[in-house]
């Protein structure tokens, strides 16, 4: 009989379009990520939001592609000398708020989890330091080949791993899009993150060489 982990208030972290995350309350490495029910939230009036609350199913093929994406990635590159630029899963877990996906904790320096890029960027934060994870996990996803359809600055996260400070895509990995172009071949998936990572340019402030594949802040010569 699977076992029902309790989540209570002070577990909650945060909140996106389609989870809630909690901290695991037994292990301080895994977050709970549980779906959160329809009823009660804001509908805006956005493509996706209106196709998820007419067929429920797509929040849940949205799930399944980022799992197929993680087994993907983990089994095309199985080495641990390779560093994933994205958050390990670990399955699903029956919680006391409903079915939820384990995922890794990315940390922060005071103990919390780590901050988002949009967070950094609107606290001024963001130094050359994370510019450079930033720009270290652009390249991995052009030399793994990952699909990211959701590649946003609130879904970059700085902060701790086994492996010490870094950037981490913790949410929006896969090819969610309802024609999955990204999945014909490494030539198409390269075709999407250069858009994707156009997007993060406009959303920053950061100046992206499409050429070179890199970032770098308005101020630097």
């Amino acid at each position: 009989m699977n076992q029902v982990i309790e989540l209570d208030d002070s577990h909650y972290i945060t909140s996106g379009v389609e989870r809630a995350v909690y901290q695991h309350p037994t292990d301080p490495q895994k977050l709970l990520k549980v779906l959160r029910a329809q009823d009660g939230q804001n509908t805006r009036f956005t493509f996706r939001d209106i196709t998820t609350r007419l067929m429920p199913d797509v929040r849940l093929r949205l799930i399944r592609k980022e799992y197929d994406e993680y087994m993907r990635v983990q089994l095309r590159y199985p080495s641990p000398d390779i560093r994933l630029p994205i958050t390990h899963l670990y399955g699903l877990a029956q919680t006391s708020r409903g079915l939820a996906c384990v995922a890794e904790r990315v940390s922060g320096r005071d103990g919390g989890v780590g901050t988002t890029m949009k967070k950094m960027i609107q606290d001024g934060t963001f130094s050359q330091t994370e510019l450079g994870l930033f720009n270290t996990l652009v390249r991995q996803f052009y030399d793994l080949g990952i699909r990211a359809g959701d590649l946003k600055p609130h879904n970059l996260v700085f902060g701790y791993r086994d492996a010490g400070y870094e950037c981490v895509l913790v949410d929006g990995f896969g090819d969610i899009h309802a024609l999955p172009v990204r999945s014909l071949g490494r030539w198409a998936n390269a075709i999407g993150l250069n858009d994707s990572f156009q997007i993060v340019a406009k959303r920053t402030g950061l100046i992206w060489d499409r050429k070179d594949r890199t970032f770098r802040r308005p101020d630097d010569t």
